[in-house]
């Protein structure tokens, strides 16, 4: 896919895949594939595997490229597959993003180094190096929780000049920022929310194209009809859908208050789990919730109409 069509489509609910495990931690290739169809089934209209949620960061090497080739091959060019290829270092960002593109992947996302937090400098020459070794598009992630450093407006204006970049994945959480940019550069880059639907109907009352999903691995309808209102402007059922998803996002906020930590994606894997789809355990450090929480879930699914 010409970059300027990944720039086109990367429109609408956008789902950052769970990575399925089996009870031993091992790779649930079968169920990857099974999700995969899943959500092209349901609607969603960009697949973007290995990012956060799908735990990239506890994956081998070997497990990162196998996931990305599973997710590939089952979607099959049905829609865009664009997988989380950053690293910690450029070397290895350029490795996977080269592999992802060798297999067929449509474009990559990229969040900036982590860990170690470079110059503003360092982070362009960081993706102008990654945009060099492929043609393909790249999508780039402004992560703050994880990279540790917000892309403002002037690193984003010097990133506009490198021709393959056509994407941003805004989960800055900086409402403020995130429509200042996004009336800027608008017109250069396809800007999608990738703080999820918690965000989104904002976002898209703005002017916002896509928003990236976790909450679609076991429900995609609501997302994707989500989207669909945003796009007809029927901002009566936009704010109809965002009500009846908010008790699935307060559930979060509150158990990752009282655990002192994220348990995105816990909670997300045991939604699947309830539901019959592939996805759980979490590797650890994640661990699974306590059967109080769970639940707490369960009666949360219940009363979005999801669980019966």
């Amino acid at each position: 896919m010409r970059p300027g069509e990944l720039g086109e489509r990367y429109v609408g609910c956008q789902v950052v895949m769970v990575t399925p495990f089996r009870n031993d931690f091992s790779l649930d290739e079968e169920g990857i594939r099974h999700l995969t169809n899943f959500l092209i089934k349901g609607g969603v209209q960009v697949l973007q595997p290995c990012g956060s949620i799908g735990e990239f960061w506890s994956l081998t090497p070997e497990e990162h490229k196998r996931v990305i080739k599973v997710v590939v091959d089952e979607a099959d060019g049905r829609i865009p597959v664009v997988p989380g290829t950053a690293h910690s270092g450029t070397k290895l960002t350029v490795a996977l993003s080269k592999y992802a593109e060798e297999v067929g992947a449509d474009g990559v996302m990229i969040v900036p180094p982590y860990y170690e937090v470079p110059t503003l400098d360092g982070i362009y020459e960081h993706y102008k190096t990654v945009a060099a070794a492929i043609k393909i598009g790249i999508v780039i992630y402004n992560n703050p929780f994880t990279s540790k450093i917000t892309i403002r407006e002037e690193l984003i204006e010097r990133l506009a000049t490198i021709p393959n970049i056509v994407a941003v994945k805004d989960t800055t959480a900086d409402m403020w920022l995130s429509l200042k940019m996004l009336r800027r550069f608008g017109d250069r880059f396809t800007f999608s929310m990738g703080s999820g639907e918690s965000l989104a109907a904002g976002y898209y009352l703005a002017g916002g194209k896509g928003h990236v999903s976790s909450f679609a691995n076991f429900a995609p309808t609501l997302p994707v009809a989500l989207y669909k209102a945003a796009k007809d402007r029927d901002w009566e059922k936009v704010k109809e859908i965002d009500a009846k998803m908010a008790p699935f996002f307060e559930l979060r906020r509150k158990l990752s208050t009282k655990h002192q930590g994220t348990v995105s994606i816990t909670l997300t894997k045991e939604a699947c789990r309830m539901l019959g789809l592939p996805g759980f355990p979490p590797r650890k450090p994640l661990l699974p919730l306590e059967e109080d929480e769970r639940q707490e879930l369960r009666v949360v699914l219940a009363k979005m109409g999801i669980l019966r």
